[in-house]
């Protein structure tokens, strides 16, 4: 199953019922194929990096400096 989800897309190879594989691609690169633990390690850490809240700037932070 191929879903398209701008600007990546994600497909997964199902086996007996079984999701076997899961593969991701962004901006027409290549197929980076993962083992669904695999895929789930790196989604958790993208969750972890990337969808915590910015802290409250002050007049002395840069905007960017939470990155």
């Amino acid at each position: 199953m191929s879903q398209a989800v701008s600007p990546y897309s994600v497909e997964e190879r199902v086996t007996d019922g079984e999701t076997v594989w899961v593969a991701i691609r962004a901006r027409g690169a290549e197929w980076s194929w993962l083992t669904p633990v695999e895929a789930a390690r790196l989604g958790q850490q993208w969750v972890d990096r990337y969808a915590r809240p910015p802290r409250a700037l002050s007049t002395t932070t840069d905007a960017f400096d939470w990155l």
